[in-house]
C-alpha cells in the first residue's frame, strides 16, 4: 500500500471515529437526591398513621386541622378503608388544646394524643 493511500485510509478512519465521538450522547448528569418529605404533622405522623396511604394520610391530616381549629369532633374516612375520628379537647391557658386522633386500620383501632396552639390567625399541630 502506497504512503498516500495509507494517509487517505487513515484520515477517512480518523473521520469516522472522530463523528462517531461527536455524536454519542452524554454522559448522564448525576442528579441531587431528592429532599425526604417532611413527616406528618402531629399524631398521623407518629407510628399511628405509618400504616396510612399517603391519600389517606392528607384526609386525616385535614381532619385533625380541621377539629383543633373549629373545636369540633371531626371525622374522617380515607379511600383504602382506613377511617378516623378527631376529637378537641377545650382550649386551654395559653391558647393551646389537646385532642384524640382515634384511627381504625382494617378495624383495628389506634389511638394518640397530640396538641395544637393558636399561631397567629390559625392553629398549629404541635405533635
Amino acid at each position: 500500500m502506497s504512503s498516500s493511500k495509507f494517509l487517505a485510509l487513515f484520515a477517512a478512519s480518523a473521520t469516522m471515529l472522530l463523528s462517531a465521538c461527536n455524536s454519542a450522547a452524554p454522559p448522564p448528569v448525576a442528579s441531587a437526591p431528592a429532599a425526604p418529605s417532611p413527616p406528618a404533622p402531629g399524631v398521623v405522623g407518629t407510628s399511628i398513621g405509618q400504616s396510612l396511604s399517603d391519600k389517606d394520610k392528607d384526609v386525616a391530616i385535614a381532619a385533625q386541622q380541621a377539629a383543633v381549629s373549629s373545636g369540633a369532633r371531626k371525622a374522617w374516612k380515607g379511600s383504602q378503608g382506613a377511617y378516623g375520628f378527631v376529637t378537641p379537647d377545650p382550649e386551654g391557658a395559653g391558647g393551646c388544646r389537646g385532642y384524640t386522633h382515634r384511627i381504625f386500620i382494617n378495624g383495628r383501632p389506634q389511638e394518640a394524643k397530640g396538641q395544637a396552639c393558636k399561631s397567629g390567625d390559625g392553629w398549629r399541630v404541635n405533635s
